[in-house]
């Protein structure tokens, strides 16, 4: 069995994110800097929000990018813990992401505000990413990179919350 490539640095994670470009994804790098990938500094404008089944806190900022649909930046210990977007659109489509993926490591079911997509929740932990598909139509709904991690891990600790609940 081969190694896995390392992480990739901050500016080539930073260039992958801008693109779109997932395919030879190898996680986000630990440590970055908001500012250092997404050109924004964390300060007080940053607000926060509960990841995982552990609802740790993180602080969130929007980020704009072009190809992606409400794309927010996640930062635990003043570092980038994960990028999360709406209806990315993919450098090479999914095909070709999946291709290179290969079969993910765990499934999930997920719900896309009030509508469950079974087993659409595709997580590549060791890869620092997750898609979110829609299995009847194969549309990618959303994309999570974050840094390299067991399925565990990004249950606890980094899976963001989809769905809709009523007040």
């Amino acid at each position: 069995m081969t190694q896995p490539k390392p992480p990739m640095t901050c500016d080539a994670a930073k260039r992958a994110i801008e693109s779109r470009l997932f395919v030879g994804w190898r996680g986000l790098p630990a440590g970055c800097a908001p500012d250092a990938v997404f050109g924004i500094k964390l300060d007080d404008a940053w607000g926060a929000m509960s990841l995982g089944s552990s609802f740790e806190t993180a602080r969130t900022h929007l980020v704009e990018l072009e190809g992606y649909g409400r794309a927010l930046a996640y930062a635990r210990d003043g570092a980038v813990a994960m990028f999360d977007a709406m209806a990315p659109d993919l450098e090479g489509g999914w095909p070709a992401l999946s291709a290179d993926l290969g079969p993910p490591e765990a499934t999930f079911d997920w719900t896309f505000g009030t509508v469950v997509m079974p087993a659409g929740e595709l997580v590549y932990a060791t890869r620092g990413l997750t898609i979110f598909l829609n299995p009847e139509n194969r549309v990618v709904a959303y994309i999570s990179v974050y840094v390299r991690t067991t399925v565990d891990e990004y249950a606890r600790r980094l899976r963001p919350p989809r769905e809709k609940r009523p007040r």
